[in-house]
């Protein structure tokens, strides 16, 4: 259900909106397993001399050649070096935000039914979630030249993909407001499991990284996409109305649950069943009631704290901003 003129958060700073949502408040409670989780990390880096922070990268990786540091001046990235997105998107906490935004995401009958008759998510849904986040990490960090590239090769595809979703309503992969979606669902994502679980989070770049993933959907084809922190969440609120469950949905929520993980990566099992219940628990109030999430937040929230905080030990990512006052 949209919002009146007079309900919109325009003029509210990102930091006054993170400020009023109850339920993006780091529960002091949290704080020992946190502390105990860093120390277990820390340890861990030591043990190992320092193997997992030299193995470590941003999330979605890039190209193979790119470090942090390496930026091209004739060919510059399209987020600045060191910006919000670069903070962001190298965060642990990015892993569970990108889990959440399949979640969110799948919420959209039309964009679903997109992914799941015109892609190989059925057969392969691995290989489809590592290519999703190459692509946000190649848009984030790689020259701009490939982000470029990546995009016009994406619009040729989308423009293959139409049909009709289960309720009968027609769907287009180039139609702004389904591109418009997928973003928006991606940044709200991504940017709660930051908030909750991140390495000193900042609210006042909130802003920033919405403005500076705006250059994606543009390059994509939607020509409006939200500018601000207020912009996205009233942009959300613009969608909402047309989100549903269906059965697609409830498969698609099935596997995100419970996902068939190939050879060797099944003793990762127990792992990934953390962060999947990490990413439920950052989910906003809305997506959860329409999934029919009952149970408490506090449990996957301490799994994504837990999970988050030991890494950035482990592998040294102690975060670049100092956490607002």
């Amino acid at each position: 259900m949209g919002q009146t003129a007079d309900e919109t958060n325009q003029g509210m700073t990102a930091r006054d909106l993170v400020r009023a949502d109850r339920s993006l408040r780091r529960d002091p409670a949290l704080l020992a397993a946190s502390t105990v989780a860093r120390t277990a990390g820390t340890a861990g880096r030591l043990l190992t001399l320092g193997l997992p922070a030299r193995l470590n990268r941003p999330i979605g990786g890039g190209p193979t050649d790119w470090t942090p540091g390496r930026v091209d001046p004739a060919d510059p990235p399209w987020c600045p070096p060191d910006g919000a997105s670069w903070v962001i998107h190298s965060d642990p906490a990015g892993l569970i935000g990108g889990f959440l935004a399949l979640w969110v995401q799948s919420l959209d009958p039309l964009t679903l039914a997109g992914v799941m008759e015109h892609s190989d998510f059925g057969s392969d849904p691995m290989g489809r979630l590592q290519r999703t986040a190459s692509f946000v990490g190649t848009t984030t960090f790689a020259p701009g030249s490939i982000s470029e590239q990546m995009c016009a090769d994406i619009r040729r595809v989308h423009g293959y993909v139409r049909g009709n979703a289960p309720d009968g309503r027609p769907y287009s992969a180039d139609d702004p407001w389904q591109l418009d979606w997928v973003h928006c669902a991606l940044l709200i994502s991504v940017g709660r499991a930051w908030l909750l679980y991140g390495q000193k989070p900042d609210t006042g770049l909130l802003d920033d990284y919405v403005a500076e993933q705006a250059r994606v959907p543009i390059a994509l084809g939607d020509p409006d996409p939200p500018m601000s922190w207020a912009g996205l969440l009233d942009r959300i609120e613009e969608h909402r109305s047309g989100l549903a469950v269906n059965d697609q949905t409830r498969w698609m929520g099935r596997w995100l649950a419970h996902p068939p993980l190939p050879g060797g990566l099944a003793v990762l099992a127990p792992l990934y069943g953390v962060a999947h219940a990490a990413a439920i628990a950052a989910g906003p109030g809305w997506a959860r009631r329409l999934w029919g999430v009952s149970q408490p937040r506090w449990p996957g929230r301490l799994a994504g704290r837990t999970l988050a905080d030991s890494f950035a030990a482990l592998t040294g990512a102690t975060g670049l901003q100092e956490t607002a006052a």
